[in-house]
């Protein structure tokens, strides 16, 4: 039997949840797909899991008010739909997988899609959906594990100028030493930095193949009567 959950979202199931995300009371702030899809990444980067009925409500709402529906069938809907993609990105993590995070077209105050490096800016929800996971729980950012934190500014650097702080620095360096030139760029490096933060936090890395052990040759040498 097939189990529900471990099920990717489809295309069609994408454009949903963020329907339905978009449709809860918005004056309770809920999350849309992007930012729900950079919560959960940190989330299941954590050393520690945290359990479903603790992150959840926080995606419907970032309020002490709950989020949900009225009606009993959409609000489970949406709880299927949250959940499968957490199932999925933590798939992704334990077979090394790239992630793919969910983003928009952006565009400008013409109407006019954004392109080149202007286009990155759409991976600003996921950077801030990742930042409320690691400020919310242990074991991101209360560390002094320089790899950790090298890792982490790969998707830091994409926060919203108002939210990155003191790493507004880092941010600044790394446009210098590391520019990126397009969204898929962008996306590459993350996926990268999320394979070696999961390494670190979760011990999800690819198993060094052994070298054939080498036979130890001896160098035949004549041996005289008087050796």
């Amino acid at each position: 039997m097939t189990d529900i959950y471990s099920q990717p979202l489809s295309d069609d199931e994408f454009v949903e949840l963020d329907e339905l995300l978009c449709s809860l009371d918005e004056s309770l702030g809920a999350m849309d797909a992007a930012e729900m899809d950079g919560f959960l990444t940190g989330i299941l980067l954590l050393p520690q899991e945290v359990s479903p009925s603790e992150w959840m409500p926080m995606v419907f709402s970032a309020t002490d008010i709950p989020g949900e529906f009225s009606d009993v069938q959409a609000q489970d809907r949406l709880e299927e739909l949250v959940y499968r993609r957490y199932k999925q990105i933590d798939h992704q993590l334990a077979t090394l997988q790239d992630i793919d995070p969910i983003t928009f077209d952006v565009e400008d105050e013409d109407g006019n899609l954004l392109e080149g490096e202007d286009e990155i800016i759409a991976l600003e929800p996921f950077a801030l959906g990742f930042l409320h996971a690691a400020q919310t729980w242990p074991g991101l950012l209360d560390t002094d594990e320089s790899d950790l934190m090298s890792a982490m500014l790969a998707i830091f650097r994409h926060l919203p100028p108002e939210a990155r702080g003191d790493m507004e620095a880092m941010y600044e360096e790394l446009q210098r030493e590391a520019p990126l030139e397009h969204l898929d760029d962008a996306i590459a490096d993350i996926a990268q930095s999320v394979k070696e933060i999961a390494a670190i936090t979760r011990g999800f890395q690819e198993e060094k193949k052994k070298e054939p052990t080498k036979e130890k040759k001896f160098k035949k040498t004549h041996r005289g009567p008087y050796n």
